[in-house]
Order: structure tokens, then C-alpha cells, then sequence
């Protein structure tokens, strides 16, 4: 239909240069300004502003949400910044309280997903013939971009971007900085309600997890909000520290490649935004992975004199970093080394054999007969055998070995420094450890048993193709003699 839709809960750990670094400087200025005295409206019509000439649009617009029902909706438009006159609407009648119906199937998706806190992003060539194209193009809008803005879990408004000049598809990076913008304005208008007198400096403070901060070049002083620092409210929103003391709030591993950033930062493109991911000490000593982003002002002579900006709580960016690492390298069922991580550990292993001239062995093995075990009982209670095997196995390792899953039923376990008279007690000493320590599944008690295939270096060059295809052999013959045995060919030394 060309309408794309889609939900950011957190900014990106890298953003483009060009335009993207434009949108950036542009909401840590007005983070800035924000904190300084204008607040609600007249700091939102200010981002607006500063929103429209960094994105190059025609409009930058925010239409308030009075009441939606199942088949209407009635919104205002509130705000509005036009890059000129001729793209100017705030005013005209048809924008002031108006009211649509939801009847349309395009619309009616859409405004669903805006209540659902999403993002939507339209070019109108793009779009099929009808009314929303019609809407569109009697607007003079070539294309559009729709940020929810949600306070309190509800929809408050949309913050819009019109181009009138270009069908411009925006990136996910540029979609996530404006979300970014979607937040400072859904915080300011819940600072509004919940005081006036406060206005000035709350708007980025009641922003989720977030803190505003600045650096005086003269003073040597830091302020900060106290969101991210403190576990309990505090009666206060002008936190100061020395540049020593505030050091000190930062993990040590994280101080000096804090200072080298922001040295290099200061002597490269000031133009540009500063960003850092640090892990901050709060109050009661727990550690927070916070982003740091900032922009500095300089005085006419050039000089640095203030670097302010937001401090934004990155926790769950982080997690979901540290999940995408596990999984790119653990098999999600058991838990060990997955076969990417092995083949790329083998190599590693190898090299040290040659280099050391030390030797290392490796096992192949899988579970006898485990076919008819999941053709049997089906395939939980093979995968509850696949847990336990690898459970009884990590008990019998020692540190430095690998166990690692193939697939299927099929594992590898390598083991450093180890000849193969070593390599075969440990094999024996594993097979008959799984074929004492049964399970349970269903009320059922389940025995197994597996096979083994050593293969040996003893410090001589060699393959990870070839080592493997070594064990592997050996493998089936353990299989052809029986199973539940190792085997290890005449000649393994490799």
C-alpha cells in the first residue's frame, strides 16, 4: 500500500554521519535550550524549528489527539513550523478541531497504529490509488513521516514530517533519532500537567530514564539531573560535582576511554555530536549503562566554553546487545558453544598446537540410538535428553575445554594440552558417567549412551577440515563396533 510501520523503544548504538548527525545536534540543543526557560509550548515550537531545517523538510507539525472513537476522530493542530509560507497550515480552518471518519481500511490502520505508539512513513507516489493518495496529493506532500507521541501509555498526538519538494524514504537510523524527539515532546507535555511552576527545567528530566547534564569549560563544574544518578527522588534538580568527583560516578574501565573520546572530540569537527557509552555507580552502588550524547557551545573567540546535552539510560539496549552476542555464538537449546564459535575456536587451538608444540585432542560423539528416542516419545523428551547429556558432560570438564553442539544430537569437545592417552581416559571416563545418570521426562525414566571418536595433534600442522574429518571416521567406527565405546583410528596422530 506504501505505508510502513514500525516501533523504536530505544536509539540505535551508532547513528550516520550527515543528516543523521544534523538530527542529533539539533535535539541535544534543544535538550539544552529545554532545560534553560522555555519549556512548554514555546521550547517545542523551537525543536520543531530546529527538527525542520536539520531534516530539510517543508513542515515539521504536531497534531493533538481530542477523542477518538470507533468510527471518528477528532484531533488539533497545535503546532507548526514551515520552511515557508507557501507550506504554512496552521490556522486554516480545516486543521482547527477537525474530525475524520475511520471507516477507510488505510486510515483506520493507521490511526491503530499510531495508538499503538508507532511510527509511519508514506511516499505518496508509492501509494495506491485513493483516498489517502488523494489526501496526500491535494496537500502538495510528496512524502510523510508520522512519529506516535504517547504519554502515560496513551496517544497524546503525532508529531509529523512533510516533504513537499521530495519522495523521501527515511532510514531506520533517522526514524529512531526522531523517535528520540517524540519522547522530549511526550515528557514536556506530562511536566505541563503535573506543574507549571516547574516547567522551565522538567520537560527533559520526566523524559523515561533519562537525565539532562552540562560541563562549564570555565568552572570545571558538571550539573546534572538526578534521574539517573539517584534510586529514590531527591529534592533537587541542580546536582553539582567537580570534574574529579564526577569521575569518580563512572566505572573505572570507562574513565580514561571517556577522557580520549572527549579530547578527540574537542580536537576533531565540534560540529558534530558527542556520544559515549558509559556504565555510571548510582546511589546505592549499582552500575547503569547510560548513553551520553552532547553538543558543545563555543564562545566568539572559538573556544569550548559549555558541553551539554542528555544522558540516556541504555540498560535494555545493552541486554539486547549482550543476547544478540550469546546467540550468535550458544546454541539456544542447550546453552554450549554453538558449531560457528567451535569451527572459529578450532582454528585457534590449532594454531597454538603448532606454535606451543603442544598437543590437543578432539572428541566427536553423539547420543546412541537418539532417532528412535524422539520417534518414540517425541520431540521434548529429546530435547530434554539434549539438556541432560550436556548438563552430566559440563560436569565432568575441566576449565579450559570446549564442549560445543553441532546439531541434532551430534558434539565436539575439545581439549587443550592433552595427549591421547589423557584424551582416551577422559572419553571412557564420559561414556560411562552418561550411561550411569539417567533422566526423567513424563513420569518416564530414560537411559543413554554415546558413542565417541577421538582425534589427536600433537603439535604438527594441520586442518580444522582434516582433524574433524579424523574424528568423524573414528566415530563411525565406534558405531560399527557396537556403540557406546570410543574409538580412535590407527594412525590418528596427526
Amino acid at each position: 500500500m506504501g505505508i510502513k510501520t514500525g516501533n523504536f523503544k530505544n536509539i540505535g548504538s551508532s547513528y550516520e554521519e550527515g543528516s543523521n548527525a544534523a538530527v542529533l545536534s539539533a535535539i541535544a540543543r534543544s535538550a539544552e535550550e529545554l532545560t534553560t526557560g522555555k519549556g512548554w509550548p514555546d521550547g517545542v515550537n523551537d525543536l520543531l524549528e530546529a527538527l525542520g531545517r536539520a531534516t530539510g523538510v517543508s513542515r515539521v507539525w504536531i497534531f493533538q489527539t481530542i477523542e477518538v472513537t470507533d468510527t471518528h476522530i477528532t484531533q488539533n493542530y497545535t503546532f507548526e513550523w514551515a520552511s515557508a509560507p507557501r507550506y504554512k497550515q496552521l490556522g486554516m480552518p480545516m486543521f482547527s478541531m477537525f474530525t475524520n471518519k475511520i471507516n477507510r481500511p488505510e486510515y483506520r490502520e493507521t490511526v491503530w497504529s499510531r495508538q499503538r505508539g508507532e511510527w509511519q512513513k508514506m511516499v505518496t507516489n508509492r501509494i495506491e490509488p485513493g483516498w489517502l493518495r488523494d489526501t496526500l496529493e491535494v496537500q502538495k506532500i510528496k512524502s510523510m513521516l508520522t512519529i506516535s507521541i504517547m504519554v502515560e501509555d496513551q496517544w497524546w498526538g503525532t508529531l509529523g514530517f512533510d516533504d513537499c519538494e521530495r519522495a523521501y524514504d527515511w532510514s531506520d537510523e533517522e526514524i529512531a533519532l526522531l523517535k528520540t524527539a517524540g519522547y522530549l515532546i511526550s515528557n514536556a507535555v506530562l511536566r505541563d500537567r503535573l506543574s507549571a511552576k516547574r516547567r522551565q527545567f522538567s520537560i527533559l528530566k520526566q523524559l523515561t530514564d533519562s537525565s539532562v547534564w552540562e560541563f562549564d569549560f570555565k568552572t570545571g563544574q558538571i550539573w546534572c539531573s538526578p534521574e539517573l544518578l539517584y534510586s529514590v527522588p531527591v529534592p533537587t534538580d541542580n546536582i553539582r560535582f567537580s570534574l574529579h568527583k564526577a569521575l569518580h560516578l563512572i566505572h573505572p574501565d570507562d574513565r580514561r576511554p571517556l577522557l580520549a573520546a572527549a579530547r578527540q572530540y574537542l580536537q576533531g569537527n565540534r560540529k558534530n555530536v558527542f556520544r559515549f557509552d558509559m556504565r555510571l555507580f548510582t546511589d546505592c552502588g549499582d552500575l547503569r549503562w547510560v548513553e551520553l550524547i552532547g553538543n558543545l557551545r563555543s564562545g566568539e573567540d572559538g573556544k569550548p566554553e559549555q558541553l551539554a546535552g542528555i544522558l540516556i539510560d541504555i540498560r535494555k539496549r545493552k541486554r539486547e546487545e549482550q543476547r544478540l552476542r550469546e546467540e550468535a555464538v550458544t546454541d539456544p537449546l542447550t546453552g554450549v558453544t554453538n558449531r560457528r564459535l567451535f569451527e572459529h575456536r578450532l582454528q585457534e587451538y590449532i594454531d597454538f598446537s603448532v606454535s606451543e608444540r603442544t598437543p590437543f585432542s578432539l572428541l566427536f560423539f553423539d547420543i546412541d540410538h537418539f532417532k528412535k528416542l524422539n520417534d518414540t516419545y517425541g520431540h521434548p523428551t529429546g530435547d530434554k535428553g539434549l539438556c541432560h547429556l550436556t548438563k552430566v558432560l559440563e560436569d565432568q570438564l575441566r576449565g579450559d575445554d570446549l564442549l560445543a553442539r553441532l546439531g541434532g544430537d551430534e558434539f565436539a569437545l575439545i581439549l587443550p594440552k592433552t595427549d591421547q592417552r589423557t584424551a582416551t581416559a577422559i572419553g571412557e571416563r564420559l561414556i560411562r558417567t552418561v550411561e550411569s545418570s539417567p533422566f526423567e521426562h513424563d513420569g518416564k525414566t530414560h537411559w543413554l549412551t554415546i558413542s565417541i571418536g577421538l582425534a589427536v595433534s600433537n603439535g604438527k600442522l594441520t586442518t580444522p577440515a582434516r582433524i574433524i574429518e579424523t574424528a568423524d571416521a573414528a566415530l563411525y567406527e565406534a558405531k560399527q563396533r557396537g556403540r557406546n565405546r570410543l574409538a580412535v583410528l590407527s594412525g590418528c596422530d596427526l
